[in-house]
């Protein structure tokens, strides 16, 4: 269901597939928004990725992050 939290990796050609959870990508669809949660390390070389340099969408859907964190957040408002 649309609904439920799923994680997906993009297949080449952007077929989305779930997967475990080891993925670096989740994305967890709720009746109003949409939240994205992106490991750091995000390639799993150990090397962090800057929150600064991930964007998700219009530059409006800015990534919400603490400093004491190994993840990214982004949150997007369905109609957005």
């Amino acid at each position: 269901e649309l609904c439920n939290p799923q994680t997906l990796w993009l297949l080449p050609g952007g077929t989305p597939t779930p997967v475990g959870s080891s993925s670096p990508v989740k994305v967890e669809c709720l009746e109003a928004e949409l939240v994205v949660t992106v490991s750091r390390d995000l390639f799993g070389t150990g090397k962090l990725v800057q929150p600064e340099d991930l964007t998700l969408g219009s530059e409006g859907c800015q990534p919400r992050v603490s400093v004491d964190t190994d993840v990214v957040r982004f949150k997007a408002q369905l109609h957005e």
